[in-house]
């Protein structure tokens, strides 16, 4: 039972996590479409690196925080 809660937990933020990095990605595609030099200014090395950075992040911080969410759960 409480494997059960921790694992739908994690999965919810997980997720979670997901959906925020698709809106992320489409905001960003929709303002180098409408900002024409914002695309010239994403091509950038780190930019890739720091915005692959970013979207492996989210999801995992939010796995952590759905894990402490199913620990409060189970006491």
């Amino acid at each position: 039972m409480r494997a059960s809660i921790l694992l739908w937990s994690m999965a919810s933020g997980a997720i979670l996590g997901l959906f925020i990095d698709a809106t992320l990605i489409g905001v960003t595609m929709l303002a180098s479409a409408v900002i024409p030099a914002l695309s010239a200014r994403m091509q950038h090395r780190w930019v890739t690196t720091t915005a692959a950075l970013v979207l492996a992040v989210i999801p995992l911080a939010l796995i952590v925080m759905g894990y402490l969410e199913g620990e409060l759960k189970t006491r």
